[in-house]
C-alpha cells in the first residue's frame, strides 16, 4: 500500500512538473484568441476551423513539447492508467460542458417563444452562463491534470465575463461579438502567462540537465 501511495505521489509531481513549462497556457489561450477573433470576421468558413484547429493544436501541442519540455526536463512517459485517466476525464469535461453550452444557446435556430423558461434564462444570461461554463472547465481540468494555476483562470473567467455583462451595451443577447471580446480578454492574458511561465521553466531547467 505504501509503494503504492508513494507512487501516485511521484506521478502527481511528475505531472505537474510536466506543465511548469507554460505551453498548455500558450495553446488554450490561443484557441480562446482564435475564437474570440473569428466572432469580429466575416470569414465565409470559420464554422469549419472550429472544428479543425483543436486537432490541430493537439498536434502542435505534442510537437512543441517534444522540442521544448523533454530536452529540458527529460522524456516524461507516464503509466497506461494514468494516461487513460486523464484522457478519459479531459473528454467527458469538455464533452459535458460542450453539450451544456450548445443545449443552452439554441434558441437562435428556432422559435424563441416557444422555448422553455429555463432555456430562456440561460439566453437571458448568456455571457454569465458562458462564463460559468468556462470557469467549471477550467476548474475540472485543473483537477484532472493536477496544474492549480488552471483555478485562477477560472476565477478570471468568471470576472470578465460578468464584467462584459455590465458593461455590454446588449449583453443579453446571444451573439459571437458579445463572445468574442471576453474570451480575446481571457486568451490574451493566458497567451500572455502561459510565456511568463515558459520563460521560468527555461532558466530552470537548462537543457544541459
Amino acid at each position: 500500500m505504501s509503494d503504492d501511495i508513494d507512487l501516485k505521489e511521484i506521478e502527481r509531481r511528475a505531472l505537474t512538473s510536466y506543465h511548469e513549462d507554460g505551453l498548455l497556457d500558450i495553446f488554450m489561450g490561443g484557441f480562446l484568441l482564435f475564437i474570440g477573433l473569428s466572432a469580429f470576421t466575416e470569414f465565409e468558413h470559420r464554422s469549419i476551423l472550429v472544428y479543425i484547429v483543436p486537432p490541430l493544436g493537439t498536434l502542435l501541442y505534442d510537437r512543441a513539447k517534444k522540442l521544448v519540455t523533454y530536452p529540458h526536463l527529460g522524456y516524461v512517459r507516464f503509466t497506461k492508467e494514468m494516461r487513460a485517466r486523464v484522457a478519459r476525464d479531459a473528454f467527458i469535461v469538455l464533452f459535458v460542458a460542450g453539450f451544456v453550452t450548445l443545449t443552452g444557446l439554441f434558441t437562435g435556430m428556432g422559435v424563441p417563444e416557444r422555448a422553455p423558461w429555463v432555456i430562456l434564462l440561460l439566453n437571458r444570461y448568456n455571457l454569465l452562463f458562458q462564463g460559468g461554463v468556462l470557469a467549471l472547465i477550467f476548474l475540472l481540468l485543473s483537477t484532472v491534470m493536477v496544474v492549480t494555476r488552471l483555478r485562477l483562470y477560472s476565477v478570471i473567467s468568471l470576472l470578465v465575463f460578468s464584467a462584459g455583462y455590465l458593461y455590454l451595451d446588449s449583453p443579453f443577447l446571444v451573439s459571437l461579438q458579445n463572445l468574442g471580446a471576453p474570451c480575446v480578454i481571457i486568451g490574451t492574458m493566458m497567451v500572455g502567462m502561459g510565456a511568463y511561465y515558459l520563460q521560468g521553466f527555461l532558466r530552470r531547467y537548462p537543457k544541459e540537465a
